[in-house]
């Protein structure tokens, strides 16, 4: 990805545990922005499959992006829609539904 980008991409999450088995998930979104340069221009991408407490307006992750660009004037951060909307979803899933190992629930 952040080759066919140009720039580069890193993974966060929202929240985590304490302690060292939890440093798997990441940086802390919040953490994330706040240490990037001066003036940077950044975008979230919203893996969820819908909108819900986490993901879309008034979601956790507005949120912490509202926190932030109160304390970060300088930054430029966008956020994409989630998955749900995407026309490209139902082709992925059709494609990875045909690629499962088979199980017949249905006649």
């Amino acid at each position: 990805l952040q080759h066919r980008l140009g720039c580069k991409v890193s993974g966060c999450c929202m929240e985590r545990r304490e302690g060292p088995d939890y440093d798997f998930n990441g940086p802390l979104l919040e953490d994330a922005l706040m240490t990037l340069p001066e003036g940077t221009s950044a975008a979230i991408a919203l893996l969820f499959l819908q909108e819900g407490r986490h993901a879309g307006p008034g979601g956790d992750i507005a949120g912490i992006v509202a926190d932030v660009m109160g304390k970060r004037p300088d930054l430029t951060i966008q956020t994409t829609q989630v998955l749900a909307g995407h026309p490209a979803l139902i082709q992925l899933l059709l494609r990875r539904i045909e690629k499962a190992v088979p199980l017949r629930l249905f006649p």
